[in-house]
């Protein structure tokens, strides 16, 4: 029998499925699958066009002066972070060193940052307590991080041996069973989550989210974080020991704790921590300018203060006389790549989402800065992707979450470095620096890098000077910078972002839905600008509606337009004298008789044609949806009942396909559509 209709239907459709078929996989040849595999490893396009004899030296130099200035910046992230100091030492080579492979930016450096690593610490502590309180046990995890415990010391060279949880030498016999998963193994999890993340970012082209997170919600995210670090770093820099808090509001507990444990503060860390913020502030803010003109690059104080720090505590036995608190041990082996601890990053999933995306603001944020310093172009896709396998091929070793930093991105380029090969010279010089320098940090006092954090955090906290730029003209902005720095000090970092922003998407979401209307008057070039009364001749109103007309603002559009008649209305027949017809030098007698003729005028047009010609200016409504298209109609069908001639003008392509698309020339007509102000007004019959 012949075939069907439907048969014939169905055998047509697979047909053009299958030639479809063939057409993507003719386009998707060998040399295009090289090439979109090539556009995933940037180095390989960039480093065959290396100008080695031009950007050798440059590079080199950079990486040095770079890492100088990680080894300070590292080791006080680390203690941030709960971790043992030479991780944040590991957490500037690996990071960096992968970027290079993934990277579009050649001045980006990727490392710590102080709030990611405080949200780090954050999620330690909160496996940390619910560890202990599963096992009914006393918290260890961050004492492991840490190294204070005698018994539990966690060296964390679980990394030498292949397993993130625990090393068994180093623990007694009976708290083997009570250790859960120690410090670095809850930030390697992170990381790699978080890394995932933003790989998935990358696909789905999430980079364009990043605009959600709005300059004033991160600078005020990045104050309020400043606080937190604060607040962190104040309990070692006085030598007291704050017990663990989390959670929302945990602030208040901490400032409750220090204040009921600042009688017990140790004095002679007291001294150091002292005497260390007043160098590096002197340094910094006074000798440093005058040494910049003299020397071609920056003076690295902070590692001035380590050499200083280590060489009094070493001779003059301030650990063991004075009982000040140094970094301990520092391992000096390269670690063994090991699997991040998976089972882990299920419980670690909104911590890992949140430093993600705050990680992810960062790069963007700085990336931008960069691009528009050096004048080149950065891959904003690729960016994603880049941050992404950094986290997970990272995540192998003892590193805890990075990001961008503009002090790192620019003091690599203050001295020369221009390509991504000054991450590799700084990898390199800081693993020379544990390899063979490692030990000597041992005798570095916590309460030195506790002052190096707190002085770095200047710069950060100054940003709240924003607020004084802001507030004179953008208010709403200054709200949410204000909001987004009072709920991440109140509330706790994480939420504290999340509901920053959502506040800030709920104040777009009002701001478009009470948009601003204005009358539109003739100027004298014949163009049309905005003004209090709208045009002057033949009874016409031109009024623009400056907003998109969604289901949120149609009750504003309908308002505006019935407010619009009715001043226009009221002004036109009004009979009052305005003010400034009563003053001048001109008599009286002849403003009266000016007057009465400008009313007779007034009454005659009137006589002449008595309706209202209201021209509608769609041109600012930069998309209309569904309930919008319904309240034109339903607002045209309305005025022409009441007597207004209504015409619209529009000229967006998409708008005029939603004309089309619909009955709206059914109940408008096409002849009430116009392109431009000028022909509405002369179709009009206005001369």
């Amino acid at each position: 029998a012949p075939p069907s209709g439907a048969d014939l239907r169905v055998r047509k459709s697979l047909s053009a499925r299958v030639a479809g078929w063939k057409r993507s996989a003719k386009k998707v040849s060998p040399q295009a699958l090289m090439a979109k595999i090539v556009s995933f490893f940037p180095i390989l396009q960039w480093l065959p066009q290396y100008k080695w004899k031009v950007s050798l030296f440059g590079d080199l130099s950079g990486g040095l002066t770079m890492g100088v200035f990680n080894v300070p910046q590292g080791i006080a992230l680390a203690a941030i972070t709960g971790v043992n100091p030479v991780y944040g030492l590991y957490t500037a080579i690996f990071p960096s060193f992968f970027y290079i492979l993934f990277g579009t930016s050649k001045h980006n450096s990727l490392g710590g940052f102080a709030v990611l690593s405080l949200l780090t610490a954050k999620a330690i502590e909160r496996m940390d307590l619910e560890w202990s309180e599963a096992n009914a046990t006393a918290p260890i995890g961050m004492m492991a991080g840490l190294g204070t415990g005698s018994a539990l010391n966690l060296t964390d060279s679980a990394f030498g041996n292949g397993s993130a949880f625990y090393d068994e030498d180093s623990l007694l016999v009976d708290d083997v069973v009570k250790a859960g998963p120690n410090s670095i193994a809850i930030a390697t999890a992170l990381l790699f989550t978080s890394g995932v993340l933003q790989l998935i970012f990358g696909l789905v082209h999430a980079h364009y989210l990043t605009c959600y997170f709005s300059e004033q919600v991160m600078s005020g995210f990045i104050v309020g974080g400043v606080v937190h670090v604060f607040f962190a770093q104040i309990g070692p820099a006085l030598g007291l020991e704050l017990p663990i808090r989390n959670g929302p509001f945990y602030l208040y507990y901490r400032v409750s704790d220090l204040i009921d444990r600042f009688p017990s503060i140790h004095s002679p860390t007291v001294v150091i921590s002292a005497s260390s913020i007043v160098f590096l502030i002197i340094s910094k803010e006074f000798i440093g300018p005058w040494l910049d003109e003299v020397f071609f690059f920056p003076v690295p104080f902070e590692l001035v203060l380590v050499i200083v720090g280590i060489t009094a505590t070493n001779f003059a036995e301030l650990a063991s006389r004075h009982s000040v608190a140094v970094v301990g041990n520092m391992p000096t082996n390269f670690p063994v790549p090991t699997a991040p601890q998976l089972e882990l990053s299920f419980s670690l999933f909104w911590e890992a989402l949140c430093i993600a995306i705050v990680a992810t603001a960062i790069h963007v944020t700085v990336a931008k800065y960069v691009e528009k310093r050096y004048d080149y172009h950065i891959d904003y896709g690729q960016e994603l992707y880049a941050l992404g396998f950094v986290g997970v091929f990272s995540s192998f070793f003892p590193v805890f979450p990075v990001t961008s930093g503009f002090q790192r991105s620019v003091v690599g380029a203050a001295v020369g470095g221009s390509t991504q090969l000054t991450g590799l010279f700084s990898s390199l010089a800081l693993l020379s620096v544990i390899l063979y320098i490692g030990p000597a940090l041992e005798y570095l006092p916590k309460c030195v890098l506790a002052s190096i954090m707190l002085v770095s955090l200047k710069n950060s906290f100054l940003k709240i000077r924003e607020l004084g730029q802001l507030w004179p003209t953008f208010k709403i902005d200054a709200f949410i910078y204000i909001a987004s720095m009072v709920l991440t000090i109140c509330y706790d970092m994480v939420q504290g972002l999340l509901f920053a922003v959502v506040l800030a998407v709920a104040t777009t979401v009002l701001r478009s839905q009470w948009p601003k209307w204005h009358f539109l008057t003739e100027d004298e070039s014949g163009g049309f600008r905005e003004s209090r009364e709208g045009y002057e001749r033949g009874g016409f109103i031109v009024f623009r509606f400056d907003g998109p007309l969604l289901f949120t603002s149609v009750d504003r559009f309908t308002q505006a337009v019935n407010r619009c008649i009715a001043k226009w209305s009221k002004k036109r027949l009004g009979d009052f004298v305005p003010l400034e017809d009563l003053e001048g030098n001109e008599r009286l007698d002849e403003k009266i008789s000016r007057f009465r003729s400008k009313r007779w005028s007034r009454k005659q047009e009137k006589i002449r044609d008595d309706r209202v010609h209201l021209v509608v200016d769609c041109t600012r409504m930069p998309f209309v949806d569904y309930e919008g298209l319904r309240t034109l109609k339903k607002v045209f069908k309305d005025k022409v009942a009441e007597g207004v001639d209504m015409v619209f003008v529009v000229y967006q392509a998409d708008l005029l396909k939603k004309f089309d698309a619909t009955d709206f020339y059914q109940i408008v007509g096409r002849d009430k559509v116009f392109t431009s102000i000028e022909e509405a007004v002369e179709a009009g019959g206005v001369k």
